[in-house]
């Protein structure tokens, strides 16, 4: 094994580039990140997302897992890509329990024994000086222990990872506590991210949402995610509205921004929708482009049911058109996040951003982006902004 790199001030990343933007490079070194949720959630994901990002950076991650033998955790991580092997350490809880022989350096080799685990964490904290942990899970813990005892160890643990600036993952689905140790373990961490599932038409979705303890933190909307074999978690958008008048260029972003995009048109003219798939930054998303007449409006409603987000895409040489833009925003309604799309502002003739804001009488602060369409210019940069409404980071 290399030797553990010395601890560097600064940031980990999240391997999702639209939130490490908004933190700052990543989640700080020596924090601590409750990884919560009170039903079974795929937030495993996330934590392994984070463990082989670092990894794939350099540095050392240790990896404690109480459910898994160490060649199928290892074999499950493999679904993020390759990585520095030496770099991702495993502590191993589960061969002492089936009684069989461990090739890991650190193990637990009494799992009755709550002061045995949280000694063999910290050893592996101390020797390695990891920077990141990821404790998979405490609730393995929570429901083998006097809850009393297991937040002493859990404290202990925190204590020894910040002590070498390493950012600690503690995965906690809440089976037996009460609202009083929720609040203390809550207090422990710096930052609580919380993890739902749900079902909409037979499809499951999942969303997260990231707190950052005490007044004045960071705090986003809740956030859906999907799975990426060799990436990790992303984040998915599964409904962006790609709307606006005729012929205002809405055909041109969705083709301009998806990676493969179909179009369903008479004569060059969308009659039904355009749709395509975008994957940009740590952000997978699905865009809808709709016909900007009005004989079309149906489809417009029907797409702009439960969107995600809303591109207007306007002309900016034909202020005449304003009207009818200004109309569509609000049949969406005021809770959706938008961004205009200031098209074809290479034109003569194309109004500037603000007075393009001016002639729409959009609220002040309403993002308005110069765009050329035809030359992919200004798009990427307006969808993510859409991307960080969206999660509530602008």
């Amino acid at each position: 094994m290399q030797a553990p790199e010395e601890i560097r001030p600064g940031r980990v990343s999240t391997g999702i580039q639209v939130l490490d933007d908004r933190l700052g490079g990543g989640f700080p070194r020596s924090s601590t990140l409750l990884l919560f949720s009170d039903k079974p959630t795929e937030k495993r994901l996330f934590a392994e997302t984070f463990a082989v990002q670092g990894a794939k950076s350099g540095e050392t991650t240790l990896y404690v897992d109480f459910y898994r033998l160490p060649s199928l955790a290892r074999n499950d991580l493999l679904r993020f890509g390759n990585f520095p092997k030496d770099r991702l350490v495993l502590v191993d809880a589960i061969s002492s329990q089936l009684m069989v022989e461990s090739p890991e350096k650190y193990r637990i080799e009494d799992v009755s024994s709550l002061s045995s685990i949280a000694e063999t964490v910290i050893t592996a904290i101390e020797e390695l000086r990891p920077s990141r942990l990821v404790i998979d899970s405490m609730e393995f813990l929570a429901d083998r222990f006097p809850q009393d005892d297991v937040l002493r160890e859990w404290k202990r643990i925190i204590e020894a990872a910040k002590g070498v600036g390493c950012v600690t993952c503690f995965l906690f689905i809440n089976w037996t506590y009460h609202e009083r140790e929720l609040q203390v373990i809550q207090a422990m961490s710096d930052f609580l991210v919380e993890f739902r599932s749900s079902m909409r038409g037979g499809i499951i979705r999942n969303s997260m949402r990231i707190t950052e303890m005490g007044s004045g933190g960071l705090k986003t909307n809740w956030i859906p995610y999907t799975f990426k074999d060799l990436i990790g978690v992303t984040v998915y958008f599964p409904r962006i509205l790609v709307t606006g008048p005729f012929n205002a260029g809405k055909s041109t972003v969705v083709r301009s921004l998806a990676e493969r995009a179909i179009s369903i048109d008479r004569l060059g003219t969308t009659v039904a929708f355009d749709y395509g798939n975008v994957s940009l930054s740590g952000i997978e998303a699905e865009i809808f482009g709709t016909p900007g007449q009005e004989r079309f409006e149906f489809i417009f409603k029907i797409f702009a049911r439960e969107v995600s987000g809303v591109l207007l895409v306007v002309d900016a040489t034909r202020p005449e058109d304003f009207e009818r833009a200004k109309y569509m925003l609000e049949l969406i309604g005021e809770r959706i996040p938008y961004v205009v799309l200031a098209n074809k502002s290479d034109l003569p003739g194309a109004l500037p951003v603000d007075q393009v804001a001016h002639k729409m009488d959009l609220p002040e602060g309403s993002p308005v982006m110069p765009t050329v369409a035809t030359e992919n210019k200004g798009l990427r940069e307006a969808l993510l902004i859409l991307a960080e409404m969206i999660i509530g980071v602008r």
